[in-house]
């Protein structure tokens, strides 16, 4: 976007009345037209990929997740890190964070020994500046989940848990909130009994302990409706009053999957006040969907459950939805398309074998905003973003349509969305990576303009 001679007016007189910005267009004052990089140098790392991100007080940016580097003796599995990355507000690379060759990134040593891959899957930054996080080690070794605390420059408090750590054998974490007593809690998946699932919600302490008034010893197995059944857990969400939302997906019976949504009690046990059992598993009942799961949520300021995942449409391959539960859990009939009374069930990618909800938030005017990544057969892979409004429906005042399509390695292979936020003042970030240069995966970042009137000045960087 061109300064305009509205600008230079403007400027002369050192005031100019708001004008409103094309809502969801990218933010000319970050980076590059919107868009900004952090690129690996192929010794520390060949990609760099985010699933997590958090706006910090000062306006800079704040990414976790991995570093996959390259190995000559196994070119086909990249040793992948956990990872921490900053940028700066107006989407530079903060070179006063980092502890390796690239400048603006934190990798961390070895979390669990002999696992080849160690991501952090979810981020949260406590008021003093410190930072938790939750991800998993696997491959090679047997998946253990862990929740890490690391000061502001990314580097580990050494007391929580056991020097800045503490790890569950045999789980993988996907979820991370912070309650109003500052317990942590996570959710995941037990995979220890080969061939059956079990979903998990743990419990921490703020020193990293296990919290024993919760669940067994700090650790809550889900069992649904018996002791045998499979499940998973993608999301968690907190009420006010530290209840505890959780998402995945509930076992029907070999591959396929029913939606699946709980809610605890402070103390673990289920909430009888939510689907009258404290859980639902539950699909829309007017389309054959074998395989359905819930990816992403998030609770609305009412109370009800937005979610974000995965159905089988009628092609039989896997297509986003989005769908709202009241907050007693009834599926929400005045949310989402007509034809599917609660839910939303964009038809886009119809090409795409997969479709996934990589992360999710709602607005404060209610709209939901869920990042999209996808495999598709002839479509170059892009970053993908779609606003509903609180009806569920498209919003068509949000970019194309309510679609934001992005290339951001246009010379390149593709681009894929890891996470988003949203700043105070409305803009979206949307965070993931682009492969612009092979063998390369940059950490990429797109900034978009939100629905709020923009004063010219101060968003080109004028005080």
């Amino acid at each position: 976007m061109h300064r305009s001679l509205f600008l230079a007016a403007c400027l002369a007189v050192s005031f100019c009345l708001p004008a409103r910005a094309a809502d969801g267009a990218p933010d000319p004052s970050f980076g590059d037209g919107g868009r900004a990089f952090v690129t690996p140098d192929d010794v520390e790392a060949r990609t760099l990929y985010p699933y997590a991100s958090a706006v910090l007080p000062d306006g800079k940016l704040l990414f976790g997740g991995f570093r996959g580097q390259f190995n000559p003796k196994l070119p086909w599995e990249l040793k992948l890190r956990a990872m921490l990355a900053r940028m700066n507000a107006d989407g530079s690379v903060d070179t006063s964070f980092g502890n390796t060759s690239i400048p603006g990134v934190v990798v961390l040593p070895d979390l669990v020994p002999n696992t080849r891959i160690q991501s952090i899957q979810s981020m949260y930054r406590l008021e003093d500046g410190s930072i938790l996080a939750a991800g998993t080690a696997v491959a090679e070794a047997p998946a253990t989940g862990f929740v890490l605390k690391l000061h502001a420059d990314g580097s580990f408090d050494t007391g929580f848990g056991t020097q800045g750590k503490t790890v569950l054998p045999y789980t993988e974490f996907d979820a991370l909130a912070v309650d109003s007593q500052g317990r942590i809690v996570v959710a995941g998946t037990n995979v220890e009994d080969f061939g059956r699932t079990i979903a998990t919600v743990v419990r921490l302490l703020p020193d990293g302990s296990f919290d024993a008034g919760f669940g067994d010893a700090g650790v809550r197995a889900i069992d649904w409706d018996d002791a045998t059944h499979a499940g998973s857990l993608d999301d968690v969400a907190l009420t006010a009053d530290d209840r505890i939302v959780v998402g995945g997906r509930y076992s029907t019976g070999g591959p396929n999957s029913d939606f699946a949504i709980a809610r605890l009690a402070a103390d673990g046990r289920f909430d009888t006040s939510f689907a009258e059992r404290g859980w639902r598993s539950f699909n829309d009942t007017g389309a054959a969907s074998p395989r359905n799961g819930v990816e992403r949520l998030a609770l609305a300021a009412d109370g009800s459950i937005v979610f974000a995942g995965q159905y089988t449409n009628a092609a039989g391959r896997a297509a986003l939805v989005l769908g709202r539960l009241a907050a007693d859990g009834a599926t929400d009939a005045g949310f989402g398309d007509t034809a599917s009374p609660g839910y939303l069930k964009p038809a886009i990618l119809s090409d795409a074998f997969g479709v996934d909800a990589t992360d999710l938030l709602i607005q404060p005017d209610g709209k939901p905003v869920v990042a999209v990544t996808y495999f598709a057969e002839q479509t170059k892979k892009q970053f993908f973003v779609l606003r509903a409004g609180a009806d569920g429906r498209l919003d068509t005042g949000f970019a194309d349509g309510g679609l934001l399509i992005a290339d951001l390695a246009p010379d390149g292979a593709g681009s894929e969305t890891g996470c988003l936020v949203q700043q105070p003042d409305g803009r979206l970030v949307v965070a993931g990576r682009a492969e612009r240069s092979d063998p390369l995966g940059d950490l990429a970042v797109l900034r978009l303009l939100g629905d709020a009137p923009t004063d010219r000045v101060f968003a080109d960087g004028f005080d």
